[in-house]
């Protein structure tokens, strides 16, 4: 593992973190804006194209007036380093923790050794515009922002017919690649109102997923997700989907996480996905841990009402995936921390600060997690 920071210009700060894999190199970029959106695409579109970097995934946060603007400053920086504007971006609705209306930007992505594109667009009917990663031996489909649209484009009536829509897009748009619900590794799920029905976006969820093996006896574990309050325009609900074809030789390998020492699995509570999914390639291992937040063995919310100890057992429960995949917090390369409010955030910072939890890249937000009780949730990437 190689750890990078880019640099810091007057309105961005940008850490890039670089795992090196016989034929490729990972990458793994965040960036924050201080003062000047401009300033983070200025400096993410620079780092891309000096490192040759081909996305897989893009990912932007801030407030929901300021997407077309950021759209905007993207396209321009993109335009300006020779980069691929026409790559599909997920923008969530992020307030952010501090003063500004854009909080910053992950790209998740590749350098082939041999320097030839082996990430690509793809498109089909139900999902738009993807991409996907061809590399020795398997192929990775990622598909953002899945909404839940009818046939025709139009959002389908009340929030739990788009779930049904969405899920059901989904299923489709990996059908149309040759994938099903069984190869699908990881999600994020962002609802607008997510406190009003998560328990009915499980039910839906659980219905899709089981008819095609996906959490039932016999069949593979559910992927590992995160389901946060977000939204990227008027919809109800909205997905972004990661996929895995290990390919006849087994070029790659998901193995997902059902449980840890300090958190068992999600669905004895009705939640259907693993803590984890750990994606082994070329003798490196990429572990992608859902939303985490302070949840015991039982599956009750522990330290109600006090955010510094609900950020410590998050980050204990996250710190314990890692130890039993032989890493810890410190090889965190990417990492989002939905916080309830200002003081649950602020009460993140001082427990990192006085317990000395090694600096992570971390974009942070404001945003419900899925229990009223609850104040804090991170999702996390980590490269062991």
């Amino acid at each position: 593992m190689k750890y990078q920071t880019a640099g810091t210009a007057g309105g961005c700060v940008i850490d890039a973190r670089a795992s090196e894999r016989p034929s490729f190199t990972e990458y793994h970029l965040t960036a924050i804006s201080s003062g000047s959106p401009a300033e983070v695409f200025a400096a993410v579109a620079a780092e891309m194209a000096a490192k040759k970097i081909q996305p897989i995934q893009e990912k932007l946060y801030g407030k929901s007036w300021f997407r077309q603007e950021a759209l905007r400053l993207r396209e321009q920086a993109w335009q300006k380093h020779g980069l691929d504007v026409g790559v599909p971006v997920t923008w969530i609705q992020g307030t952010p923790t501090g003063d500004g209306d854009f909080v910053g930007m992950q790209v998740w992505g590749i350098a082939s050794r041999d320097g030839g594109a082996c990430v690509t667009t793809i498109e089909n009917a139900a999902t738009g515009r993807g991409r996907c990663w061809t590399g020795k031996g398997f192929r990775m489909v990622y598909l953002p922002s899945v909404r839940g649209t009818d046939p025709g484009g139009a959002l389908a009536s009340g929030r739990t017919a788009q779930a049904e829509r969405m899920f059901a897009n989904a299923g489709e748009g990996l059908k149309a690649h040759g994938l099903k619900y069984r190869n699908v590794a990881r999600t994020w799920i962002y609802l607008a109102r997510l406190l009003d029905w998560y328990g009915e976006l499980n039910r839906v969820r659980t219905a899709h997923y089981q008819p095609e093996g996906v959490g039932v006896e016999g069949g593979v574990a559910f992927p590992a997700s995160t389901g946060i309050q977000g939204r990227s325009g008027d919809e109800e609900c909205l997905m972004d989907v990661l996929a895995l074809d290990p390919g006849p030789s087994g070029g790659a390998r998901a193995t997902p996480i059902q449980r840890s020492p300090r958190q068992d699995s999600s669905f004895n509570y009705g939640s259907s996905f693993s803590r984890g999914m750990t994606l082994e390639i070329e003798g490196g291992r990429t572990v992608h841990i859902s939303g985490t937040a302070s949840i015991n063995t039982a599956g009750a919310t522990v330290h109600v009402g006090d955010a510094e100890c609900q950020s410590l057992e998050t980050l204990m429960s996250i710190a314990a995936i890692l130890e039993e995949q032989g890493g810890g917090l410190r090889n965190i390369v990417q990492s989002t921390l939905f916080c309830k409010d200002r003081s649950a955030c602020e009460a993140w910072t001082r427990v990192t600060r006085l317990l000395q939890v090694p600096a992570f890249p971390k974009v942070c937000v404001l945003a419900d997690v899925c229990r009223p009780d609850l104040l804090v949730e991170m999702e996390a990437v980590a490269v062991i």
